[in-house]
């Protein structure tokens, strides 16, 4: 009989730990391409003691906090005071099919967050903040790419912009809403999300 119970108990907790880990990450995952409401991101610490040595030194080469680096995510930039945070949840729609890409999101450098104010003042915009887009897919010919970022409100005049070859060139806007904004990428690189003034 006891052996029956630890068999039984050894079992609830086979299925129990996945379920646990499952609910744990879509907790704390970015909304991808759908309209529904999801957990928000965010970028504070774990508890130190539960975070596995190698998740705290990759964090820190990446120049991130480590809530930051597991829900791919930025909160603060260097040299912006306020950015908004943003995130990136995955549901790339690449070349008009959905796929499972994630797009990571690494801080830029003071030199492209300078840059991007400049441009956004001569643009008499607001700069929101800056990020370096990556992924394991190049050569795409489009990505829809639903970035999270808190704050936004739909009806926002928000431009984005991809720096080449030391310019700032226009990206378009698919859509803004609660908190996201959607673009169209046609290469990876580093955007500068931009609040315009009221159209």
């Amino acid at each position: 009989m006891k052996k029956f119970i630890a068999l039984v108990l050894a079992g609830a907790m086979l299925v129990a730990v996945p379920v646990f880990a499952a609910e744990s990450r879509n907790a704390s995952s970015v909304s991808g391409n759908s309209c529904e409401s999801k957990p928000e991101p965010t970028g504070q610490a774990v508890e130190a003691s539960s975070i596995p040595a190698a998740v705290i030194e990759a964090a820190a080469a990446e120049g991130k906090t480590v809530g930051e680096y597991l829900n791919n995510v930025l909160v603060t930039i260097p040299g912006l005071e306020y950015p908004v945070p943003i995130g990136q949840g995955g549901h790339v729609i690449i070349n008009g099919a959905p796929s499972n890409q994630v797009f990571t999101l690494f801080k830029p450098t003071s030199a492209i967050v300078d840059s991007a104010k400049i441009f956004a003042a001569k643009l008499g915009g607001r700069l929101l903040t800056v990020a370096r887009v990556k992924a394991s897919v190049s050569g795409f010919r489009t990505a829809q790419v639903n970035f999270y970022m808190k704050g936004v409100r739909a009806g926002q005049n928000i431009k984005v912009f991809q720096i080449s070859n030391g310019r700032w060139l226009e990206v378009d806007v698919i859509e803004i809403r609660d908190d996201h904004v959607v673009v169209e990428m046609t290469s990876l690189g580093t955007l500068a999300f931009i609040e315009m003034p009221s159209k």
